[in-house]
């Protein structure tokens, strides 16, 4: 197994970056830091495009909706932001963008956001036990979910916008009915917190991870456990498969990449990361990158080898 990826660097940011997500219509990637901003790169020039400012505190949560027209953002300062991701170069690249909208409720920090499938959902997960969902057209609050048993750190959509994962401290996952809200059933197993869940594209099967150190994946529609992925160094902070599902990847908060084959649950590619702590990390549409958001500031990108 090769360890030595090719990796760049996009370098901007004045603290830590937490996480990072893709555009899947151009080759660009958004990032969100604790320098209380959101930044837009470029990947195939490694050059920022824009700075979005608007949060007080620590920006914890970034999601890009399907149409890459809009990006939302959650935030230590217990708000949403929606912003308006630009479709050519800033007059000013030293003036942020201001951002379109702004969703409250939450009573704690926002841990993730998510966009359905269709644009038109966003769903929050919170330091204050709760997710809601808000509508992207009226910027209104469609509904909180009931307070789980802990903080939720990670929210989901399933591909078809049906069904809604999460994932929290109090070791649980749960799946829920989008329409109405309802608990649906709970996945067993999880050891610790949770960080981070993930769907197959399929729909079929979900994937979480976290305090453990361990990815578990479950059947969506029997509840019935399926594969255990191990190898990971460290607490898990992501999951992700790439884009046709025939690899999972995880990475820890130990600076480590892992990738799996899907097929057979094995362990395909593994490597260390540049910087001693990452968290956030996101897998390029076309599967040969994966973004890194490091401690260190930077946001890395390492080019995955190529199969034999």
């Amino acid at each position: 197994m090769p360890d030595t990826p090719a990796t760049k660097k996009l370098t901007g940011h004045t603290a830590p970056v937490y996480v990072v997500e893709y555009l899947k219509s151009k080759p660009q990637l958004l990032s969100g830091s604790f320098d209380n901003t959101l930044r837009l790169w470029d990947t195939a020039t490694l050059k920022p495009l824009e700075t979005f400012g608007g949060h007080t505190d620590l920006v914890l949560a970034v999601s890009i909706a399907p149409d890459d027209k809009t990006a939302a953002s959650g935030s230590q300062d217990k708000t949403i932001q929606l912003w308006a991701l630009p479709d050519a170069p800033p007059e000013d690249p030293n003036a942020p963008l201001k951002p379109t909208g702004e969703l409250k409720g939450h009573a704690s920090q926002v841990y993730s956001v998510a966009f359905s499938s269709d644009g038109k959902t966003l769903a929050s997960a919170s330091a204050d036990k709760t997710v809601r969902l808000w509508d992207i057209a009226t910027l209104k609050e469609i509904r909180a979910l009931p307070e789980q048993g802990g903080p939720v750190y990670s929210v989901a959509f399933s591909p078809d916008g049906q069904t809604m994962l999460t994932g929290g401290g109090d070791k649980t996952v749960r799946l829920y009915n989008v329409a109405d809200g309802k608990e649906l059933r709970q996945f067993p197993g999880a050891e610790d917190a949770v960080y981070t869940v993930a769907y197959h594209p399929d729909g079929k099967t979900i994937a979480a991870a976290g305090l453990d150190k361990v990815v578990r994946t479950w059947n969506v529609d029997s509840g019935e456990p399926a594969t255990v992925y191990s190898g990971a160094r460290g607490d898990i902070y992501r999951v992700q498969y790439n884009s046709d599902g025939s690899q999972l990847m995880a990475v820890t908060y130990a600076a480590n990449l892992a990738i799996w084959n899907t097929a057979d649950g094995k362990l395909h590619f593994q490597t260390d990361l540049p910087g001693r702590t990452t968290y956030g990390a996101a897998w390029s549409p076309n599967a040969q990158q994966i973004a890194i958001a490091a401690e260190d500031g930077n946001v890395y990108l390492i080019d995955l080898p190529k199969p034999a």
